[in-house]
């Protein structure tokens, strides 16, 4: 299992974003941390796939049955690694992994799994996975920084009120008219028509009063 892992973290860690590294102490880590939980740990969920005619290991599929303090479900199956050599793949190894977790996490009584996903790889959603949770990470002395104490902004003043418009002078009043019947004679398509229309005349104010 270490040189699959080391083979998984060569994959991941050339399109990742950097973020945790892993070096050496890291695979040594893996390798001792996996056989103590292997051997004490009957939360650990471990599986490999054996290629049948020379018993290589091409696979592997690591989790455990996690708990959370608050929210439910309170117990799920955390699956933190599934790998299958890219010689190997399109076999069915990974699939065979999955039914074997399956059938341990259903005798467990679990319900539901989680998994993480490097940023960008979008194949758990294309396989119906549902995103729930994304999270990100910033070096220390960034944080710090963003959280600075700034110079409190200056107080808005109230903008003047505006001016009332000038009152405009009322318009001379317009001259009294008397309207009269005009008689128009017009031609439509060769036949005089005759029509009455109302024409205004000016009135001497003296026949207003």
């Amino acid at each position: 299992m270490r040189l699959a892992f080391a083979h998984m973290l060569r994959e991941t860690d050339a399109t990742g974003p950097g973020y945790p590294v892993h070096d050496g102490r890291a695979l040594d880590t893996f390798t001792v941390v996996c056989a103590h939980r292997i051997e004490h740990d009957p939360g650990l969920l471990a599986y490999v796939a054996l290629d049948d005619a020379t018993g290589e290991l091409v696979g592997f599929l690591g989790g455990e049955i996690a708990e959370r303090v608050i929210g439910t479900p309170t117990r799920f199956g955390a699956a933190h690694w599934l790998f299958v050599e890219p010689h190997a793949r399109g076999r069915g190894h990974a699939r065979a992994l999955v039914r074997a977790g399956v059938a341990d996490l259903l005798t467990a009584g679990i319900a539901a799994v989680e998994l993480g996903a490097r940023w960008g790889d979008t194949q758990w959603e294309r396989r119906g996975w549902v995103p729930f949770l994304v999270h990100y990470v910033l070096p220390l002395e960034a944080v710090a920084a963003a959280a600075e104490e700034r110079p409190a902004a200056p107080p808005e003043l109230e903008a003047p009120a505006p001016e009332a418009p000038a009152e405009l002078p009322l318009a001379a009043e317009a001259e009294p008219v008397a309207v009269v019947d005009e008689a128009v004679r017009t031609a439509v398509n060769g036949t005089v028509v005759v029509r009455r229309r109302r024409r205004p005349r000016h009135v001497p104010e003296a026949a207003c009063s």
